[in-house]
């Protein structure tokens, strides 16, 4: 039990004695009357001052923390008044109460707004409500009035000051006796909703405001000094479980819970003797508490996951313990259809153990029950838990059919309700393969692998996994690495992942537990994006918050965001601040990020990245469901239509972020001042709308080439001074202790804990050189540390160091390109960088000719194995290298890919590159460039030959003509 509430308990059982609490009781009873007699009178109040307001702006707060009464009061107001009160209740995504109400209606003679207390974002809501509120009086003619709980005029006044300053206030009361039966009446209710609800879930949808409004319940119950009954009380705490579980107060949840529990096990024996099980019988209550004890024991043994298997194995074995106690509870009070309900959970804690005789059994139970009671999901799990059983057996046919009945049964609901879907594909196609039936697994793979991975993204992994396999048996190594890369960015947005390497950081996302539809978080925000925990946790949260600050300000235009290469410009960008941007609304405009980074087409990108994301809004009546893009039209035309989309974003509140993310590579691409003057001329025109902001990101390096944008008449917005500290934000390296910080917190979140020891050492390492750490080696190293399962100081200390690590991580990229193909992949690192440890700029062609003079003159030497060499190989091993992260390509024209240009995307792998070199390659590579410069050399003396022979024979012709 919480702390708080034991001391709370102690202190009144110790201070209400008999005396007192005879005196309570007087005054319980005089509170109730005046409670009621000042609630009509109030109410009559607020009747006359709606018709008294009638045909002007008048804003009223009601503040009233309980939904019955609101709900009573509002019957009540409706006798008492002829006034038309329409009834606007908000949802838990509305983001502006202003335009809400706009979009209401327009003839009102009064407005009642309800569900200030659902809104999922309440702060931000009330912020924009204060900076707009001088539309309400201008535009709103009729009395309004809000209803708020206690906490919602608690951040109104604090967050919308001058809003409430405008309100009158007006408070309605409960009477005690009232309170403790609303009390009553919904902890009861919230027992019903768990006991006859088809889901598991005990979110949003399964009584939140309930729940809520029960917490605010319990606390007046003891400011009144009110002694709950036992089981009111053993009834409260469940439900005070189920708020702390929601919020992931597994450990305050688990007291709760065993406290309401004991409650109801003590008065079981009665109930058996006197009646049937009813909902008020402890008998289904006790069986609805086993239940949530075991659910509790499961998501810890979640978030626990594979690194710690043996603290999850003791947490499943302790959920395996409370819900088989609940299905004998349910068995016992003779109620098959509960049994029907709690059964699959047991199944899915068997399967996690393995326990698979027990899972069989269990299944086919469960089956039976299912099928009685026609519910095609449940059927459908109980058939994946048998194909589950017949793989673990190797039983390949039989988990064929099993797999396929599920599927079946699935298919029976409608799309939307269709679970486990990816995870029936998976067991078919594993029995598939099994069965020697390639190309029927590859296609159900494929399958499954359409299905949104968000539900279930560990299944989803297993699927890519399946599929990665059969690439890289096919030789299909591109297809192959894709997977893996997607399986390492999955791992890393949902935190299964510490560290991801040098490939590009996402923003984190919550998922569910995968207990089937359990879980439903408090404000259904389990698929919701947020900021990377690379980002909150490095210090780089500041520089998010200090952009946010810039985008809403009048003053801030243009921001570019500059940096070296690898401090983590893309990771702040795209895993940072566009889905803070999503998430925040400032001076009641909504944010929309529109993100660029493909600039071959920039037209075309950017057109078709403004459609997706307007389509996204809602509610936007002015905006077209469909930008349809005319190419028939000029460039020009197709940038003014973008033009007048952005200016009508402004007159639906509507803030525009444009956002043109590793910038140099547009630099790359349009590398002529003329081909670059057309977007500078664009971003010039799209300054000068009021709503719309503009962020460059790009390397330190490529700076300069800004300075093109100075000579543009419509830069003016921005003083002609594009390199102005008012303008450039720059983003430098971690410190050492931001490191240790994100290195611990990156670790423990994934469930992947590293020796503080270490963390301590790796820092040192990393930063040695410069005092800081760079954010990409860090990634490298730490992701090389995950590969080689390196946990302790001394396991690190067997590697040498970091640069070894570094090392090994550049193998691993030259074995994914496949074992043929690795010779060539590492002769094509190396002539990426020189000898003195710096990358190099080379074209494909380039990359050919040198390659292929270098396994020529590998071939003649007759100890060395010949070198076989094919464009496609050559493409093959560029493709993975870009997509790795370690390259980058430099594209010029997509027609012809013979001009692409490829560079190491950091400095710093060109000298571990350069220093891992091997020394035949390196001789290979010096007689190359010897070569090449005898080439030289003899073309130059050739040319030199040419000319002494043209002078010479000039001179005889000359000689001719005078001897003529």
């Amino acid at each position: 039990m919480s702390r708080l509430y034991k001391n709370w308990e102690l202190n009144n059982e110790d201070f209400m004695s008999d005396e007192f609490k005879d005196n309570a009781k007087e005054i319980e009873k005089l509170e109730k009357n005046q409670s009621l007699i000042s609630s009509d009178a109030t109410l009559e109040e607020l009747a006359w001052t709606l018709e008294a307001s009638q045909g002007e702006f008048k804003l009223i707060l009601a503040r009233c923390n309980y939904l019955r009464l609101r709900s009573r009061l509002f019957r009540q107001l409706q006798k008492l008044t002829l006034t038309n009160i329409q009834l606007l209740t908000l949802k838990k995504t509305d983001r502006s109460l202003y335009k809400k109400i706009s979009a209401y209606s327009q003839q009102k003679e009064a407005l009642m707004v309800w569900g200030l207390e659902s809104v999922q974002d309440l702060e931000q809501l009330l912020i924009a409500t204060n900076q707009v509120r001088e539309e309400f009086r201008r535009n709103f003619n009729f009395p309004m009035v809000l209803w708020v709980s206690d906490d919602v005029f608690t951040k109104l006044v604090r967050v919308a000051s001058d809003f409430e300053s405008w309100t009158t206030t007006i408070e309605f009361t409960i009477s005690t006796d009232e309170l403790i039966q609303t009390l009553q009446h919904d902890t009861d209710a919230i027992f019903n909703i768990s006991l006859a609800s088809d889901k598991y879930s005990i979110g949003w949808q399964m009584g939140y405001l309930r729940r809520h409004e029960i917490m605010g319940f319990y606390q007046d119950s003891q400011l009144i000094l009110q002694q709950l009954e036992p089981d009111l009380r053993a009834s409260v705490y469940f439900v005070i479980g189920q708020d702390a579980y929601l919020k992931n107060k597994i450990d305050v949840a688990l007291d709760f819970y065993q406290e309401s529990l004991k409650y109801w096990v003590l008065n079981i024996e009665q109930y058996k003797l006197s009646r049937l099980p009813t909902p008020h019988s402890p008998l289904l209550r006790v069986g609805i508490l086993l239940f949530y004890i075991g659910l509790c024991y499961f998501q810890k043994a979640e978030q626990k996951g594979e690194n710690n298997f043996k603290h999850s194995r003791d947490y499943l074995l302790q959920a395996k313990s409370y819900f088989q106690q609940c299905i004998n509870i349910f068995t016992e009070a003779n109620q098959p259809n509960l049994v029907a309900k709690f059964i699959n959970p047991l199944g899915e804690v068997l399967q996690r153990l393995k326990a698979w005789d027990d899972l069989q059994n269990l299944a086919k139970t469960a089956l039976d029950l299912h099928k009685l009671y026609s519910n095609p999901t449940r059927v459908a799990r109980a058939y994946g838990f048998l194909a589950e059983v017949a793989i673990s057996r190797e039983l390949w046919l039989e988990a064929k059919q099993n797999a396929y009945q599920s599927l079946h049964y699935s298919a029976k609901n409608s799309p939307s309700k269709q679970q486990n879907q990816g995870l029936y594909l998976l067991l078919l196609a594993e029995a598939e393969l099994n069965l020697g039936q390639i190309q029927l697994a590859v296609k159900h793979l494929q399958q499954a692998q359409d299905i949104d991975s968000e539900e279930y993204p560990q299944q989803y992994i297993q699927i890519l996994q399946k599929l990665r396999s059969h690439y890289w048996q096919k030789h299909d190594y591109l297809a192959a690495f894709c997977a893996k890369q997607e399986i390492r960015s999955l791992e890393q947005q949902y935190g299964f992942r510490a560290f991801i390497g040098a490939g590009k950081i996402q923003p984190y996302r919550k998922h569910r537990i995968s207990l089937t539809q359990i879980i439903d978080t408090d404000d259904n925000n389990s698929l919701q994006v947020n900021v990377a925990k690379e980002i909150t946790a490095s210090g780089r949260e500041k520089d998010v918050e200090q952009l946010l600050e810039r985008i809403a300000r009048l003053d801030y235009k243009l921001i570019v965001i500059h940096g070296y290469s690898g401090v983590g410009k893309t990771s702040l960008v795209q895993a940072g601040l566009v889905p803070a941007l999503k998430q925040s609304q400032k001076n009641n405009y909504e944010n929309i990020p529109i993100l660029i980074n493909f600039y071959t087409n920039w037209v075309g990108e950017l057109e078709k990245k403004i459609a997706v994301e307007l389509n996204e809004v809602k509610n936007q009546k002015v905006i077209d469901k469909e930008l349809e893009s005319n190419y028939r039209y000029s460039l020009e035309m197709i940038l003014e239509n973008i033009l007048e989309r952005l200016q009508q974003c402004h007159q639906n509140n509507l803030r525009i972020v444009l956002i043109f993310d590793q910038f140099e590579e547009f630099i790359f691409t349009h590398n002529t001042h003329a081909l670059r003057q057309q977007f500078f001329d664009f971003l010039g025109k799209c300054l000068n709308i009021l709503n719309v902001k503009i962020i460059l990101s790009l390397r330190q390096d490529y700076l300069h080439y800004l300075l093109e944008c100075n000579h543009i008449p419509s830069m003016n917005i921005i003083n002609h001074d594009i390199l102005s500290k008012h303008i450039l934000y720059e983003i430098g390296n971690f410190t050492p202790d931001n490191a240790k910080s994100l290195i611990k917190r990156l670790s423990e979140h994934s469930n992947y804990p590293l020796e503080t020891d270490l963390i301590e050492k790796l820092v040192e390492d990393l930063s040695a050189k410069f005092g800081e750490v760079r954010p990409i080696e860090l990634q490298i190293v730490g992701a090389q540390l995950q590969t080689e399962n390196i946990t302790t100081l001394a396991q690190y200390k067997q590697y040498g160091n970091h640069k070894q690590l570094v090392n090994l991580y550049l193998q691993e990229v030259v074995k994914d390109c496949g074992q043929e193909n690795q010779q060539i992949a590492e002769i094509i690192l190396n002539l990426l960088a020189d000898k003195k440890g710096m990358r190099l700029i080379k074209k494909r062609s380039e990359l050919i000719r040198d390659l292929k003079l270098i396994t020529n003159q590998n071939n003649q030497r007759k100890e060395n194995r010949k070198i076989q060499i094919e464009d496609n190989q050559i493409d093959l091993i560029l493709q993975i290298f870009v997509a790795s992260g370690i390259v980058v390509l430099i594209s010029n024209n997509l027609d012809n890919r013979i001009d692409d240009q490829y560079q190491l995307v950091h400095d710093y792998l060109a000298g571990f590159i350069q220093k891992k070199q091997k020394p035949k390659l390196y001789d290979l590579i010096n007689q190359l460039n010897q070569e090449k410069q005898q080439d030289k050399n003899n073309l130059n003396n050739l040319n030199n030959f040419y000319k002494i022979a043209l002078i010479i024979t000039y001179s005889i012709i000359l000689g001719l003509l005078i001897l003529r």
